[in-house]
Parts: C-alpha cells; sequence; structure tokens
C-alpha cells in the first residue's frame, strides 16, 4: 500500500517546523474507521484512478457503496473492473438516497459536473470532484452557492500539485531564490499520441469539455495561482483549430469502421486494448458513445493551438501556450524574478534524447547559477496521483501550502480557461471579475 511519508512533505517544505504542520484536509485520519464513499462515472479514469487503485490500496479506509453512470451496460462493467460488491445506479438522485454515501466522487463528462456537484451538496453529502470544476461560469456560480449554502465541503482533485517536481518549485519559490517574481513563461507539448486523443472522444466539444482551455489546462492555471499564491485577473487569448476537425484531408465516424486506416497517420486500433473494448466498445450499444471517433469529424469546435497572456493580482504577467500536434511531449516552465530565473523542462516523450526527463535550473542574475536536484517520482502524472490520494484518504499532517484544493481554487483555474475561451472567440480581453461578479 502507498502512503505518503511525513518526512517527504517536511524535506519539501524545506524543514519546516513540526509545529507548523496541519492535517492536509481529508476525511480519513490513518488509523480511523472505513468511509463511505459513491461515485459517479464509470470510464477509465473513475474505474482506474478512483475506482480499481482505491479498492486494492486504500481498502482499510476506503469503503464503495455505489456506482454509477448514465450508460447501464459501463456500469456494470466498471463495478467487475473496480471490484466492488456495491449495487450499480443509472440514477444519481436514486443512488444518493438509497445508499447515503460519507461523500460522492465525481468524474463524469466535464459539463456535468456541476449538476453532479450541486444535487449531492443539496442532498447534504460532501463531494470530491475531478478537474476541472465546472465548464462555465454560469455553473461556477451555481457551485459555489450551493456549498455556501449547504455548509458542505467539496475538493477538487488538482493532483499536478503534488508531483515531487511540482512542489520543489513550490519550495524554491517560497525560499525567494529568484527574489520577486515578474513573469511566468509557460509551454505545454501534446504529441500526437496523446494530443490526438483528446479529439477523438468528447472533450472535442465545447459544449461538454469547455474546450482544453478548461479541460487540460486547468491543470497549468491552478498551478500558477497555486506557486504564485496569486488570483488571474485580465486573460488575452489568440486560438485556432489547426490541425483537426475541418483540417483534415478526409474523415468517417470512428477508426474500427473508416476506409481510410491505411493511410491515415491518426488511425488508432482500440482493439488491440482489453479494457478499452470492455469498458467502451462494449456499452457502445447502449449510448451510441464512440471512443475510437474519427479525429476529422466536422463538429470538432474547440481550438487545437492555444495562446494567452494572463495579469496576476500581485503584478505579474504569465505567457501560455498549448499545442496538441507536436512530436515531442511535455512542459517548460520559467520564473523570471528580481535576482534571477527558475527554468524547468519536463518531457515525457523527446525523440532526440530518448527515456523520461526533467531538469531544473536556477540561473541567478548575482552569484552561482545551479543545477537543482529533481526529486524522484512515480506514478501517475509525475506521481501526483498517488499523493494525492493519500491526501485524502490518509490526511497526513502537511505545510499550509500542500492543503487539499477547495472550490475557490477549482474557481479560479476554470475561469481562467473560460476567460482565454471567450477572449479568443471575441477578440478582447476578459477579467475575471466580469465572470463571476462579487
Amino acid at each position: 500500500m502507498s502512503t505518503v511519508d511525513r518526512r517527504e512533505f517536511m524535506a519539501v517544505a524545506g524543514g519546516v517546523a513540526a509545529a507548523s504542520l496541519i492535517p492536509a484536509a481529508g476525511w480519513a485520519g490513518p488509523s480511523g474507521p472505513r468511509r463511505r464513499y459513491a461515485l459517479i462515472g464509470t470510464g477509465s479514469r473513475g474505474t482506474g484512478m478512483w475506482g480499481r487503485d482505491l479498492s486494492e490500496r486504500y481498502a482499510d479506509v476506503v469503503e464503495f457503496v455505489g456506482l454509477c453512470d448514465i450508460n447501464p451496460l459501463r456500469v456494470e462493467v466498471g463495478k467487475r473492473v473496480i471490484g466492488a460488491s456495491c449495487p450499480t445506479f443509472t440514477d444519481l438522485g436514486t443512488m444518493l438516497s438509497t445508499v447515503k454515501p460519507d461523500a460522492l466522487i465525481v468524474t463524469t463528462v466535464d459539463a456535468t459536473h456541476a449538476g453532479c456537484i450541486v444535487q449531492a451538496l443539496d442532498a447534504g453529502f460532501d463531494v470530491i470532484t475531478e478537474k476541472p470544476m465546472v465548464t462555465d461560469e454560469a455553473q461556477c456560480r451555481r457551485v459555489l452557492d450551493a456549498e455556501k449554502r449547504t455548509g458542505r465541503r467539496l475538493i477538487v482533485t488538482f493532483n499536478a500539485r503534488y508531483a515531487p517536481t511540482h512542489r520543489k518549485i513550490k519550495e524554491l519559490l517560497l525560499a525567494g531564490e529568484i527574489g520577486r517574481i515578474t513573469s511566468v513563461d509557460f509551454s505545454e507539448y501534446l504529441d500526437t499520441r496523446h494530443g490526438a486523443d483528446y479529439f477523438r472522444r468528447w472533450h472535442r466539444l465545447r459544449g461538454r469539455s469547455g474546450s482544453l482551455w478548461v479541460h487540460k489546462a486547468t491543470h497549468h492555471f491552478d498551478l500558477v495561482n497555486w506557486w504564485l499564491a496569486a488570483d488571474p485577473e485580465v486573460v488575452t487569448a489568440a486560438q485556432s483549430l489547426g490541425n483537426y476537425g475541418r483540417q483534415g484531408p478526409f474523415r468517417d465516424t470512428h477508426c474500427r469502421a473508416c476506409p481510410h486506416k491505411s493511410r491515415c497517420d491518426f488511425y488508432w486500433d482500440i482493439t488491440k486494448s482489453a479494457e478499452m473494448m470492455e469498458l467502451y466498445v462494449g456499452p457502445e450499444k447502449a449510448d451510441g458513445y464512440l471512443r475510437d471517433g474519427c479525429v476529422f469529424r466536422e463538429d470538432v469546435d474547440i481550438p487545437d493551438t492555444m495562446n494567452a497572456v494572463v495579469r496576476y493580482s500581485t503584478g505579474v504577467t504569465m505567457s501560455y501556450s498549448l499545442n496538441t500536434f507536436v512530436p515531442i511531449e511535455g512542459y517548460r516552465v520559467a520564473f523570471n524574478g528580481t535576482k534571477g530565473r527558475l527554468d524547468v523542462r519536463s518531457f515525457d516523450r523527446n525523440p532526440l534524447e530518448g527515456a523520461r526527463e526533467t531538469q531544473i535550473h536556477l540561473f541567478r542574475s548575482f552569484g552561482q547559477s545551479v543545477k537543482v536536484e529533481v526529486p524522484k517520482a512515480e506514478g501517475e502524472h509525475g506521481g501526483g496521483d498517488d499523493r494525492l490520494r493519500d491526501l485524502i484518504f490518509r490526511n497526513p499532517a502537511v505545510p499550509e501550502y500542500m492543503r487539499l484544493p477547495d472550490s475557490r481554487a477549482g474557481a479560479m483555474s476554470c475561469l481562467t480557461g473560460i476567460a482565454a475561451l471567450k477572449s479568443g472567440d471575441q477578440g478582447r480581453p476578459v477579467a475575471i471579475a466580469e465572470l463571476l461578479p462579487a
């Protein structure tokens, strides 16, 4: 069983005194009783990160009492994948009233998060939701109002915060290694394996995902908000659809049926994955969802190339870019300050350099520049998944800045992406206060 060692958090905090450590604000202590969870959304993320892994590694503190999915075939497959013995449902209200969990875990299509969250809060249950919290400003207001109205609690699962590399960055910035931060450069690179997959799935529709400004970039916007300890104020963005959707040379409904598969660089054979066949192809007849959809379908209405400038409450500006069809997979983020520059380069796939590699360089304007040792990371999302689950379900003591993200963090991240999409559509700067007035 994987459990975060509290000494690791002490090291990350740079030697924070034991008295300053606080609970992570999860819901179960290391020796506490099992808590009862219901889960809605039994796709690959729900059955993996929040399903099977919890059943196998957190069985002493987690008990599944209900699983729900609008697809009756998929929820039964999900039950087998997770290894749960609980009842299954196709209606959230029925599940909540029947099993009465301690908390609901939401892993559904992004645009449905808000409805699930509000329904559970109003029914008297706490909620753990996958990112993004919401996909538009109206949903954001509904969720914040529901949490305030009910007094229940919401955790937004920004796992990227808890990757050891990202915690190390936070530590260096807190230590003032580059002085006062003045600007941030952030570039995210999705290769033709990862990036294309968003355009096969429901993410290709802004009405379901809010676009990759919201679904994908929410990770990065939350990280920068957290690293800077600042709020976004104004977003100016540009965007285009340069490769997928209507830009394609040919198209069909999905890869299995496509007559162009022999000459399509983006052909993906879903039949080679037993898990995908079981979770998606088998249940197709219940809802018609095609997991191996064509990346060139005409209905793609999200951009695949994105650039933004974000101004923060501290006066810092960030230049941000996201490209979804490059030959490398990874990111680069750099912080410029009055005393130097912190430069981070992390690649999962790089044809020229081979294996996964992360480098952190601290360039000092006056003094010796150094290469910073990168913390070791194992597991998904740079090691963030395991540490996030430990914080939620085992509640170890951590420094204040390592506490679990709440609804405010979820809102600030989502609103940055929502503002970027609106700015790109309308060709003007968009203020966060315009989207969510006080």
